[in-house]
């Protein structure tokens, strides 16, 4: 995933997210001002307390019996409200029309294909702020970070789900169960495919089994080489493309990504290669320095025009990103 953090989490998968929507009212505010200094007197008392008042504002009240990635057997909303969701792939949940209330989006929340969803989402920042998480009342959470430390505290505010760092549909799948949205899920995903199809088509790939497909990632001077992790699944997964042969030994490995030198970049191209990058001044100019180094112009896919540049916001394989991204591909790979 589109920050350093999001590739030890998108890379690793994730950073982070914990979605809030602000609440309105001055009872609200109060509330929340109190529960933010409570917090930081006594987390445990003021966890109980958000329990409480969860269980009291949440839907019908009814809840049912849930059994989450970690095999955790939980009692959760059967209608929840107030969603707070932990993980670097927000996108899920969106795509399934949900709008959380808050998530950690001081790290991905301006590097995604998706702002223009994100509006009316609280920041409670990463690692997720407890008294932040508290002060929404939220009656669920779903946890889908790759850092599992704080399941146990988040889980004394309210119910917790985790999510596995499967791939992109085994993650919509969970949320969907969770939710009680598996006939949507379905739905999102038929039509997903539909339009993967269609782009392919469109393109008119003609891939054999030893077409290649490389993924490089600039952030500041830090370069890195993808494993099966985002965009890099849409493009082995939909657009049918094979990993080059240093790839598979990362994936071999589950390894989702590997810090590289320029020195051994030309180890692991495939025959496309793509590289992304962000807008800041420092990747702009290790790109430059890259892309001109004599190592780079040895790379066949260079040699033979097949290199695709793009903007790190695509390196995410949630739903809404790799739905977006078919209407990105026919552009980028058309710039030959």
């Amino acid at each position: 995933m589109s920050t350093l953090k999001r590739y030890s989490s998108l890379l690793c998968t994730a950073i982070l997210i914990v979605l809030l929507l602000a609440a309105c009212g001055s009872n609200t505010n109060n509330s929340s001002e109190a529960a933010n200094a409570s917090a930081t007197a006594n987390p445990a008392q003021t966890a109980e307390s958000a329990q409480a008042t969860a269980a009291q504002t949440a839907g019908t009240g009814e809840t049912r019996s849930f059994t989450d990635a970690k095999d955790r057997q939980i009692e959760i909303p059967a209608e929840p409200q107030r969603i707070v969701y932990i993980g670097s792939d927000p996108g899920d949940l969106l795509a399934l029309d949900v709008k959380p209330a808050g998530a950690s989006l001081s790290v991905i929340g301006t590097q995604v294909a998706y702002p223009d969803l994100l509006k009316g989402i609280e920041d409670v920042g990463y690692p997720p702020s407890l008294e932040k998480i508290v002060a929404l009342n939220p009656d669920l959470i779903l946890y889908n970070d790759w850092d599992d430390s704080a399941i146990e505290s988040v889980s004394a505010i309210a119910p917790t789900v985790v999510i596995s760092e499967g791939g992109t549909f085994e993650r919509l799948r969970q949320i969907a169960d969770a939710l009680g949205k598996q006939e949507l899920a379905e739905q999102k995903i038929t039509e997903y495919e539909t339009k993967a199809a269609a782009v392919k088509d469109q393109l008119k790939l003609d891939l054999g089994t030893g077409d290649t497909a490389t993924i490089y990632l600039q952030l500041g001077k830090t370069l890195y080489v993808m494993g099966h992790q985002g965009i890099s699944v849409s493009l082995y997964d939909m657009l049918g493309f094979k990993p080059s042969a240093k790839v598979q030994e990362l994936m071999d490995k589950d390894e989702r990504f590997a810090e590289i030198s320029a020195e051994v970049l030309a180890d692991y191209a495939g025959d496309e290669v793509f590289v992304l990058g962000d807008e800041t001044a420092e990747t702009t100019a290790a790109m430059q320095e890259l892309t001109e180094g004599p190592i780079w112009k040895t790379i066949p896919a260079v040699k033979n025009g097949h290199v695709y540049v793009t903007d790190s916001k695509w390196n995410f394989d949630d739903l809404i990103t790799r739905t977006r991204l078919l209407e990105e591909l026919p552009v980028l790979m058309a710039k030959q």
